[in-house]
């Protein structure tokens, strides 16, 4: 098996929303994706979902 390096999986997990689009699009399965992700520190789709789903973007523009 080939060594998949950090700047590949960063690109995927930006591009991709399912982890399991992600892992294809890399030959590996949805869940060594994910474990590549915690390995290098990378934030998965799901996770960023998630944690835009809890603290949605604040608008800048907003009056006091």
């Amino acid at each position: 098996m080939s060594k998949i390096d950090r700047e590949r999986v960063e690109r995927v997990a930006r591009i991709y929303a399912p982890s399991q689009e992600a892992g294809r699009a890399l030959g590996i399965a949805a869940g060594s994706f994910c474990r590549l992700c915690r390995k290098y520190g990378i934030e998965t789709p799901y996770t960023r979902r998630m944690r835009e789903f809890i603290e949605p973007p604040q608008r800048k523009d907003r009056l006091p």
